[in-house]
């Protein structure tokens, strides 16, 4: 089978010559910072905590949320640790060798065949 003519309007369009200058290199990045590594709402957290006045201020304000009875302090702690510690990981335990061929039998059965 012989390959189609490509079409005039469907071939790559080069770039203009004054163009030339400001293309991409073979290997370099669009993007050579990369994403963010971190977000705001976590640099800010990083500052109050790194600052002893306003942590000092801030273990106040929590322990008064606490004993008036709410969640407020405690959510306040959690987000806090969340972002600057990162989240708690769960580890989990799973039984992960199961043969393909008892799996489909048993599938079979659960099924009527």
């Amino acid at each position: 089978m012989a390959e189609p003519a490509i079409k005039k309007e469907n071939r790559k369009k080069s770039l203009p010559k004054e163009a030339e200058p400001y293309k991409f290199k073979p290997g370099q990045s669009g993007n050579p910072s990369g994403r963010p590594k971190k977000k705001p709402i976590t640099e800010l957290f990083e500052r109050i905590m790194s600052n002893p006045e306003l942590v000092a201020k801030f273990e106040a304000s929590i322990a008064n949320s606490i004993m008036k009875g709410g969640m407020a302090g405690v959510m306040y702690v959690k987000e806090a640790a969340d972002r600057i510690e990162g989240k708690v990981t769960q580890p989990i335990e799973a039984d992960i060798s199961v043969n393909l061929a008892d799996a489909i039998a048993e599938a079979r059965k659960r099924a009527g065949r």
